[in-house]
């Protein structure tokens, strides 16, 4: 007879995994007999602190109940939490039913922050904010990028500065900094192997930031992060198939199908704005190719369409004081709403080639929302009534009842989503 030794710590493990219901979805991700002491207090404080976060206040003999690990590991993992980690607090007894009062404790959202950036190609917004989420202050800087790519770090690394400084707080009191940047990342989440707007190719982008800022950095595309914003924060809570498009300087698109955020096989999902709408169009976008989304409906092509088009007799001449340089598409879309001919033929055709991209999104993955953010979308009626009039015109009875309507958190939406993602990535039950 061959006898085995299973510690109690593996036992904790594996109850602890079964009550929550990922055990299959763990064994199918890692070996269970790789997986040692340190990594099962790793997992097994993981499966806590979720609970602590989720239900804010709770006894550590419903933590017992609700985990299936022994009360001596969950006490010690308690006070872990509680004493070295700050994450939580003691906050007394609870009413006892004949044996001891039961510990409840509290999660704690005030002792640590979580530092957010929007890494955009003309602003940068940086935001503290406590483990609840709840923005605490806000630093917003130009990016810089037509200095050059040295010149956004610097940038950047003064907005986490300022943010800190203001409020005199200690670095090792911040968990994380989540930053959302346009681009085309690696899958480890430390390249960034092109992004467009800023004109970057094959950039150490992560290990550029660790060598200047102490504070554990967390990267993602930005139209990705304002997707897991709208699912963890937003509208997108209780939905399961949702897409959120930003439509700003450029274009992108942030995919949940099945409750879970798509990062493609590559990690390059939702080049939204890279789906060819004209083939024979004589617009070149700056990944080099004719016909793309972005170079037709982005605001940075509005603007330039209007510059490059100017009519004698459009609003936009007096607007601009005669320097057209200076005609943006948040401009344009002023003439548009001044009854300006040129200006709304300049903008409802950009509508028209975002409708037609919208339309193959709907046709080809079916979401039952559509939410839509970036500068562009904050136009009101004068953007959103000729995009439904354009969506609908060209959407399959099937689909008509998909609902089209602006992100929750208008142009605090990338924000909000870098936040989620350090919060997630520490607090939550993170099994990758």
């Amino acid at each position: 007879m061959v006898c085995i030794s299973v510690s109690s710590e593996s036992i904790d493990f594996f109850f602890g995994l079964l009550s929550l219901g990922h055990q299959i979805d763990y064994m199918a991700k890692r070996d269970i007999h790789k997986v040692d002491s340190e990594e099962m207090n790793r997992i097994n404080r993981r499966l806590i602190l979720q609970q602590i976060r989720q239900k804010h206040s709770i006894s550590r003999a419903e933590l017992v109940k609700i985990t299936g690990l022994a009360p001596p590991t969950v006490s010690r993992i308690v006070d872990r939490i509680v004493n070295k980690d700050r994450l939580a607090r003691y906050v007394g007894v609870g009413n006892s039913n004949g044996g001891r009062p039961p510990v409840i404790v509290e999660f704690n959202s005030s002792e640590k922050y979580v530092l957010g950036i929007d890494l955009g190609a003309t602003l940068i917004r940086g935001v503290l904010a406590d483990l609840d989420a709840e923005i605490i202050m806000e630093v917003d800087l130009p990016s810089g990028k037509e200095e050059g790519y040295e010149a956004v770090i610097d940038n950047l690394v003064s907005v986490v500065n300022r943010l800190l400084s203001r409020r005199g707080i200690a670095p090792d009191s911040v968990i994380g900094l989540g930053i959302g940047v346009a681009g085309l990342l690696s899958k480890d989440k430390t390249i960034v192997h092109f992004s467009p707007d800023f004109g970057w190719t094959n950039v150490a982008f992560k290990k550029d930031l660790e060598a200047v800022i102490s504070i554990p950095i967390f990267i993602e595309n930005s139209t990705r992060l304002m997707a897991l914003g709208e699912k963890g924060y937003g509208q997108g809570k209780d939905l399961d198939n949702f897409i959120v498009v930003n439509v700003g300087y450029g274009i992108a698109a942030g995919l949940v199908i099945g409750g879970q955020l798509v990062n493609g096989g590559n990690g390059f999902s939702g080049e939204f704005g890279h789906m060819t709408i004209e083939p024979d169009s004589s617009v070149i976008c700056d990944c080099g190719r004719k016909g793309c989304l972005e170079a037709l409906a982005s605001g940075r092509s509005i603007g330039s369409y209007a510059r490059e088009h100017l009519t004698k007799e459009s609003l936009l001449n007096e607007m601009c004081h005669g320097k057209p340089a200076r005609i943006d598409a948040k401009m344009v879309f002023e003439a548009y709403g001044a009854n300006d001919h040129f200006a709304e033929q300049v903008c409802k055709q950009a509508i028209r080639s975002l409708s037609i991209g919208l339309t193959n999104l709907i046709h080809l993955l079916d979401p039952t929302h559509i939410f839509i953010g970036g500068g562009v979308a904050q136009n009101g009626d004068l953007f959103w009534r000729p995009l439904h009039k354009e969506v609908t015109s060209r959407m399959l009875a099937t689909h008509k009842n998909v609902q089209i309507s602006p992100a929750f958190f208008k142009e605090y939406a990338t924000t909000i989503g870098s936040l989620a993602l350090v919060l997630d990535s520490v607090l939550g039950l993170d099994l990758r």
